[in-house]
């Protein structure tokens, strides 16, 4: 599975928009096959952008029980939230090379929101 980048920008919005709560969120999205999306979630807890559980049997793939962004996790949403910036980052970093890690497109984000407030 390839990282889709789109998707975890969404499921990183749903989580700042939501309140505060214990109970692992269960993210839905029309344009995405549920197991895609666990499969992400797995992915962002892995990277620490989530906190929640993740639970692994032999006879299944990773199950992802998210609850909250992390401080990493608002960092990141916040250098990403801008939608015009982020169809920018998406042409200028991650098109080029058909993929980027995602500490490479936070610096260029936190780098392009530097350059429009005019800070050095």
């Amino acid at each position: 599975m390839k990282r889709d980048f789109d998707l975890i920008r969404t499921i990183l919005l749903e989580f700042e928009a939501r309140p505060p709560s214990n109970i692992p969120l269960k993210f839905k999205h029309d344009d995405y096959d549920p197991e895609i999306i666990n499969e992400h979630m797995v992915l962002l807890i892995e990277a620490g952008l989530l906190e929640g559980t993740l639970l692994a049997t032999t006879s299944s793939p990773k199950r992802a029980y998210p609850v909250r962004l992390t401080w990493e996790g608002h960092d990141f949403i916040d250098s990403i939230k801008d939608p015009t910036l982020w169809e920018k980052a998406k042409k200028n970093v991650i098109a080029p090379v058909g993929g980027v890690a995602f500490s490479v497109i936070k610096e260029w984000a936190v780098t392009e929101a530097k350059t429009r407030l005019g800070l050095p």
